[in-house]
């Protein structure tokens, strides 16, 4: 199987959202998010973690990790806006998950 360069923007996409997420979780652990709550760490982790079971199911071409990511993401954005602790970078995400859905011919 050759693969072409849209494969490797595909795989590549999913490599940098795998170490945002990690980038994410280990800056959740200094204490930055603590104003906004006892709960909202553990809730940010969980919905990261989330997020990564979503990015393995796209990396292998599976049509509920398509479907589960932007959920999941609504939920981590509503989330954030309820706790007060939403950025608008947050919204740079919608990008990668137009690029899967264009992808959505080669999922199983």
């Amino acid at each position: 199987m050759k693969t072409t360069v849209s494969d490797r923007l595909f795989n590549i996409i999913v490599l940098v959202l795998f170490g945002l997420g990690l980038f994410n979780v280990a800056y959740t652990f200094t204490g930055v998010y603590a104003p906004y709550g006892n709960y909202y760490s553990a809730l940010n982790v969980f919905l990261i973690i989330l997020l990564f079971t979503a990015l393995s199911g796209i990396w292998s071409r599976e049509k509920w990790g398509l479907w589960m990511f932007p959920a999941v993401l609504l939920l981590k954005i509503g989330i954030d806006l309820y706790a007060g602790a939403f950025h608008m970078a947050e919204l740079l995400l919608i990008l990668p998950v137009l690029f899967f859905f264009s992808y959505r011919s080669r999922f199983v």
